[in-house]
């Protein structure tokens, strides 16, 4: 959750609101072009070109490891507020 939108410091600093992630797939997933299924699987928009697809080297079998439940309640809140299906991806 952006820390705009958080309603408390203790939120902002909640180690389970944040992912490492390197530049370039923080931009995608700060702009909702990216998120993660519950179980760290990649789901790309459907507006993300092919190009920016293979540039962020988002194909099939790749996902975060070592997600918590924390991380998913969080994770589920990106996906809703970006339209993404967990599933199926957007």
């Amino acid at each position: 959750m952006p820390w705009a939108e958080c309603a408390a410091d203790a939120e902002r600093l909640d180690v389970h609101n944040g992912l490492l992630l390197s530049a370039l797939w923080d931009a995608a997933f700060d702009a909702g072009l990216v998120s993660f299924a519950d179980d760290g699987a990649v789901l790309v928009s459907p507006t993300l070109g092919a190009a920016a697809t293979a540039a962020l080297g988002a194909g099939p079998g790749s996902a975060l490891r070592g997600l918590t439940p924390r991380h998913r309640a969080n994770l589920a809140w990106h996906r809703a507020r970006y339209g993404f299906d967990a599933e199926q991806g957007h």
